[in-house]
């Protein structure tokens, strides 16, 4: 066996590029430096400069020390050789002419994977010139992953940059109290507002503030609301931490002695104004097309102790919206849209056979007694695809003259599902009733009526359901004979996933009881596509998981050119993430790029729960693709047995693999 060759890093070099990329890609900085053959001296001396980049006519330096392992080491001598380095900089950097028009300089001791002494750190005595290790990179690398070109604002706030003269906010306010506290209220532009905010986030274990990190899920969740044109009436809750302010009174007779009306003006500061309640909400704007104004309260120049106060008094009455309330308001609300639709079928079902009085309808009154929660059956229509296929004309595409008449396909759509249920009931035995009934059951069910109804081709009728129904009930007893078998199937139907599977095997139960191949002919097709997308989005996370932890620059430092270029258009154009737009053969790219392969993937594709070799691997890799492709691009192919057979053990090893991606919130939860 052929040995590898030893190649010693430079763990130095390599942080310094991660800096500079930092600085280029995640700041936008301008004029980004740094090299063994870049200097800032007098002609003719050497003064060698790690990364250096210009925002405004602001100069950062930075030099970096960086270790291939987590170490405790002494830099007192380097941190005093870097001030003399910084000392020669500040009389010198004019002789570079893209920094000549700079007036600050800011020096910064950057370390990697090296902890520092106490007494070193208090060697930054100088707000100039100061320390701060990985975590910086990491953290706004996040940030602007979250909230795109924003985050430079909060970094400027961290390192005490001011905005120029010219750059202020103004709002029409109204100014008053609340018990002790002076305060404004005012409507502003959220784009303009995001360059002076700040929140107090918990980054570490020493910060005492009180924030949540955001959550990119949340975010894009509330973009996507807001470019549709949903409006959020509630307000931000700010602390006014500026005392560069002030506010002119307009004269108003109309105005009680308890209110003020006036012009508030906000300068001076990126950080003037902190989030205290509302930080999703507002940085939401940031990436959104919507820039209406929204509401604002400011508390004026209140103490932190304050300020976490609110926010806990805020967040602790605050519950998430349950989901059954969400599905009843939309038919209550939104009568025409599809989303109302599906909740006015439930609650028309709610009065008829067999859920008579059945199904948990907020609207109706107390949960007691009720067998099936409303949003269990809206979930499982929606993620059915119902409505498409149960149109007034039953073609499975919407027709124009119907698609206005939603009463019309509302009770059509209604009277085929209380005739499917109607007809399980008069069948299934007493034993498997509860959970086919149940939660669980009726989505598994409604998964199952969305191609029965495709192979019938009309409207169905009790007889038309016959054989189906049959089928479904000799399911149950040939594969749960006994209590203890339902018992298991109950524990194992509590995700998506796991319905959707037991879907398809009654499904190909069906298919053999019927003698008709052409029963839902692409099962095996759609289920294998969905998983493989489902398989290509956790392979993106496991390499942005894993290359993230040895470069916050991993896009540009560790993704073959090609690739990056194309992912950051795509990025640009969509306002997504780099890893949403990797492709199949992009991932597989990545993944056995040479350093990639060794430093982080080799370990974990290769061993006994996964792949033989790289070989192995990469063919697992075009089987998935020769399945997913032809989807992608719109085409109807329906793959082979043998490749949907070697399909699926490939991505059963490389479920083994790769980790699930972990929701970062609950569907209901609306709570920003």
């Amino acid at each position: 066996m052929k040995e590898k060759k030893i190649i010693k890093k430079d763990f130095g070099r390599e942080f310094e590029e991660e800096v500079k990329a930092f600085l280029e890609e995640k700041l936008q900085f301008l004029d980004v430096k740094g090299s063994s053959n870049f200097h800032i001296a007098s002609s003719g001396k050497k003064n060698q400069i790690d990364a250096c980049g210009r925002y405004g006519n602001i100069l950062f330096v930075f030099e970096c020390k960086a270790s291939g392992r987590k170490t405790k080491r002494s830099l007192r001598q380097d941190i005093f050789a870097t001030k003399e380095r910084a000392r020669i900089v500040l009389e010198n950097y004019k002789n570079i002419p893209e920094y000549a028009n700079c007036k600050f300089v800011k020096f910064i001791f950057i370390t990697k994977k090296i902890e520092i002494s106490d007494a070193e750190k208090d060697l930054f005595e100088d707000t100039n010139f100061c320390y701060a290790d990985e975590n910086l990179l990491e953290y706004y690398s996040d940030l602007y992953d979250k909230i795109g070109e924003y985050a430079i604002y909060n970094f400027l706030a961290d390192y005490g940059i001011r905005p120029p003269g010219y750059e202020q906010l103004q709002f029409t306010a109204i100014k008053t109290k609340i018990g002790k506290h002076k305060v404004y209220s005012f409507y502003a532009r959220p784009k303009e507002l995001l360059k002076f905010s700040y929140v107090a986030r918990r980054r570490s274990l020493n910060e005492n503030f009180y924030q949540r990190m955001l959550d990119k899920s949340r975010i894009k969740k509330i973009q996507q609301f807001l470019s549709n044109g949903g409006v959020f009436p509630t307000n931000v809750v700010i602390s006014l931490k500026n005392k560069d302010k002030d506010f002119k009174k307009i004269d108003c007779k109309e105005t009680s002695k308890d209110l003020e009306i006036g012009i508030l003006t906000i300068r001076n500061s990126y950080n003037a104004c902190w989030i205290i309640d509302g930080q999703h909400r507002l940085y939401s704007f940031a990436k959104s097309k919507s820039n209406d104004l929204i509401p604002c309260i400011a508390f004026d120049e209140i103490n932190i102790e304050d300020e976490r106060s609110f926010f806990l008094e805020i967040n602790r009455e605050q519950k998430p919206i349950q989901s059954d309330l969400i599905w009843d308001l939309e038919g209550l609300s939104n009568p025409n849209t599809s989303r109302g639709i599906i909740s006015n079928i439930v609650r028309t079902l709610d009065n008829r056979e067999p859920f008579l009085g059945k199904i948990y309808i907020p609207a109706r009154g107390s949960k007691s007694g009720k067998s099936v929660n409303m949003a269990a059956f809206c979930n499982g229509i929606f993620n059915a695809s119902l409505t498409k296929r149960i149109t007034p004309n039953c073609v499975g595409i919407e027709n124009p003259l119907f698609v206005d008449i939603t009463r019309t396909i509302t009770n059509r759509i209604a009277g085929v599902l209380e005739r499917y249920f109607m007809s399980l009931e008069e069948k299934i035995k007493r034993e498997y009733a509860s959970f086919v009934f149940g939660n669980a059951g009726i989505p598994i069910m409604l998964y199952l009526l969305e191609p029965i109804i495709a192979h019938i081709g009309r409207i169905p009728s009790y007889v038309h359901l016959e054989k189906y129904i049959d089928a479904i009930v000799e399911f149950f007893e040939d594969n749960y004979p006994k209590e203890e078998d339902l018992k298991k199937l109950k524990s194992e139907v509590n995700s998506e996933g796991a319905r959707r599977n037991i879907a398809k095997q009654i499904g190909l139960y069906i298919r053999r009881e019927i003698k008709d191949k052409r029963f839902w002919p692409k099962m095996e097709h759609n289920e294998f596509v969905k998983e493989i997308i489902d398989m290509e989005r956790r392979i993106a996370n496991l390499i942005y998981v894993q290359l993230s932890q040895i470069t916050t620059s991993w896009e540009k430092q560790r993704v073959p050119q090609v690739i990056y270029k194309i992912a950051k258009r795509r990025m640009k154009r969509d306002g997504t993430r780099f890893d949403e737009n990797l492709s199949l053969g992009d991932e597989l790219q990545i993944i056995t790029k040479g350093d990639n392969w060794d430093d982080v993937f080799e370990g974990i594709f290769i061993n006994k729960n996964g792949f033989l070799d790289k070989k192995e691997l990469e063919t697992s890799f075009s089987y998935l693709f020769k399945i997913r492709n032809p989807a992608s691009h719109g085409k109807s192919v329906i793959s082979s047995k043998e490749d949907l057979d070697l399909c699926g053990i490939y991505l059963q090893k490389l479920s083994r693999v790769v980790p699930e991606v972990i929701p970062e919130y609950s569907n209901s939860d609306l709570v920003v």
